[in-house]
C-alpha cells in the first residue's frame, strides 16, 4: 500500500494520503526552492557583495513579477509597493514604472486553493528575505530601512504571517481536491518565478 494514495491490491480499498499539506508542498517545490537560493542576485545580496546597479536591476526584475502576480492572486499589492519604494530610494524615476517589463506567464488562480498555493511561494520567500536583508547593511548602511523594504517585509510580523498561512494549509483535508489545486499552483508559480528571474 502506498503512503501517498492509490489502492490496496489485497483488499481493493483505496487509501487516503494523510501527509500534511505543508509537507507535500515542501517536497513538491524543493528543487526550485534550492535553485533560487543559488540565484546570483539573491546570493550576492545575502553575502553582501551586490553592487547598487545590480541590486537595482534585481528589484526591477522582481517588480516585473510581483505586479502581475499580486493582481492575479487578488491580494493587496504590498510587495509591489515595497519594491516601488525601494527603487525610488535608489533613484529610480517613478514615472518609469510603467515601462518595466512584466511577466506574461503568471498562472491562473481561479479558485481559492490555487490562490493559497500561489501564496506559499511568496509567504515562504518572505522568511528568506529577513535573512537577505542583513546582507544589505554594508551596501546601504545599518541604521535605515531605505531601499530594503521588500526584503525586510513585515519585519517582526513576518513570522506570525507565516504561521497564519500555515494554519490555512493545516485546515485542508487529506482527501481533498483542494490540496491538488494548492500543490499544482505552488509548483507552477515557482517555475514561472524561476524562469522569470533567469
Amino acid at each position: 500500500m502506498s503512503e501517498f494514495g492509490g489502492g490496496d491490491l489485497s483488499t481493493g480499498c483505496s487509501t487516503v494520503d494523510l501527509t500534511p499539506c505543508r509537507d507535500v508542498l515542501r517536497r513538491a517545490t524543493h528543487a526550485p526552492h534550492e535553485r533560487l537560493h543559488l540565484h546570483a542576485g539573491f546570493s550576492r545580496v545575502k553575502d553582501g557583495t551586490i553592487t547598487v546597479p545590480d541590486y537595482r536591476e534585481l528589484l526591477i526584475r522582481l517588480y516585473g513579477f510581483y505586479l502581475p502576480f499580486e493582481c492575479a492572486v487578488g491580494v493587496d499589492p504590498i510587495r509591489t509597493q515595497w519594491l516601488e519604494s525601494d527603487l525610488v530610494d535608489l533613484g529610480f524615476d517613478a514615472a518609469a514604472f510603467a515601462d518595466i517589463s512584466q511577466c506574461q506567464d503568471i498562472p491562473r488562480y481561479a479558485c481559492s486553493g490555487r490562490r493559497l498555493g500561489a501564496l506559499y511561494v511568496v509567504e515562504g520567500s518572505a522568511l528568506g528575505g529577513r535573512q537577505l536583508v542583513r546582507g544589505l547593511a554594508e551596501l546601504l548602511g545599518k541604521n535605515s530601512i531605505d531601499a530594503r523594504h521588500f526584503f525586510a517585509g513585515r519585519g517582526a510580523g513576518t513570522g506570525s504571517a507565516w504561521l497564519d498561512y500555515l494554519d490555512r494549509l493545516a485546515a485542508i483535508g487529506p482527501d481533498s481536491g483542494v490540496r491538488e489545486n494548492v500543490v499544482s499552483a505552488a509548483v507552477e508559480t515557482f517555475a514561472v518565478f524561476e524562469n522569470w528571474l533567469n
